[in-house]
């Protein structure tokens, strides 16, 4: 008898797990679907006179949607920028040359204010803090147990240009808020290429139109009193300079237009580029150690002078680092100390 109600117990489950598995999928389809019909209207409406415009971009966005939640797992943290965290943690103490600097950065920041203001009983604010990195070499004195070497070339780090984003209430809220911006991220990204390609197609045509119109004045000046005027050979030489420039601008213009020429063209760029996200937007860890000093250190095996961040880089290009962090409100410095600024 209690063998038969394990197993009804364990059926009803089944049932329920599947049930709502169902319920997850058909959510996400939605999710995914909605993504796909806003990054239409932001790329070109006229996608939707496709029939198959949906089928063809929602595997695209799915992987899309599962690479920003992964790239948004790398971002280290949260970690606690107080002065207690200043005192303990490598990271937060190369981040600021001191705890005045550190409250005064979150302090002004305006969305930190803001979201204080919003949530009264919230403790601290979880955020995310990009930055820039700065590293020179320069040569420092080193002491190795009691021998101090002079003239030792050393790295330094350095930080600034601080910026303070999405504060909210917790961890999940934020890591979620995140992952929807690296999706946004990477249709801006997609959109940005879109153009770029765009743009290079309409160079190719307007190079095209001026070649042509040159060889069309040379072949006329071959055809007229340009030998009696202009050495021939010279003449020559020029129009098959001409020729040899014209085709290869028209060999170019034929590999463009496969991605700009017809809406199915368009349809297809659009689904290539979705399904390289990571040319989009990279996340990397990074971890190094560094002394009091903020100079690196080759002692990777001292966890206390280890510092934990990300490299954030967009479109291949753009470059910052940063991390999770929390900030609790007892931390904010009192409004009068000085007009508030954006971060």
């Amino acid at each position: 008898m209690i063998a038969l109600q394990k197993l009804i117990t364990h059926i009803h489950e089944s049932i329920a797990q599947r049930r709502q598995q169902r319920i997850d999928e058909a959510q996400r389809s939605r999710y995914i679907n909605q993504i796909i019909e806003k990054m239409v209207d932001d790329i070109d409406p006229r996608l939707r006179s496709l029939g198959e415009y949906k089928k063809t971009l929602f595997p695209c966005v799915e992987r899309m949607l599962a690479y920003a939640e992964e790239v948004c797992s790398r971002l280290p943290g949260p970690i606690e920028f107080s002065k207690e965290g200043r005192r303990t943690n490598a990271t937060v103490r190369a981040l600021f040359a001191n705890h005045e600097k550190m409250a005064e950065v979150f302090s002004k920041c305006q969305a930190v204010q803001d979201f204080f203001r919003k949530y009264p009983s919230a403790d601290c604010a979880y955020m995310v803090v990009g930055m820039r990195k700065n590293e020179t070499r320069e040569f420092g004195m080193d002491q190795q147990g009691e021998i101090i070497k002079r003239e030792v070339l050393q790295t330094n780090v350095s930080f600034d240009d601080y910026r303070i984003t999405h504060p909210s209430y917790d961890e999940e809220s934020l890591r979620v808020n995140m992952r929807e911006r690296a999706l946004h991220e990477c249709v801006a990204q997609t959109i940005k290429q879109l153009m770029a390609t765009q743009t290079y197609n309409d160079e190719l045509e307007e190079h095209e139109v001026k070649l042509k119109m040159q060889l069309g004045m040379l072949q006329n000046q071959e055809e007229g009193l340009g030998p009696l005027m202009h050495d021939d050979d010279a003449l020559l030489q020029r129009i098959h300079r001409i020729r040899t420039q014209l085709a290869k601008v028209e060999h170019k213009q034929v590999e463009v237009s496969k991605d700009v020429g017809t809406l199915n063209a368009s349809l297809s760029k659009v689904a290539s580029l979705l399904k390289r996200p990571e040319e989009m937007l990279e996340v990397a860890p990074m971890s190094f150690c560094v002394d009091h000093l903020n100079r690196i250190i080759e002692d990777d095996s001292r966890d206390d002078y280890r510092v934990n961040l990300a490299q954030v880089t967009l479109g291949g290009e753009e470059q910052r680092v940063g991390l999770l962090a929390v900030f609790p409100r007892k931390e904010l410095l009192s409004q009068k100390d000085k007009p508030v600024y954006s971060v």
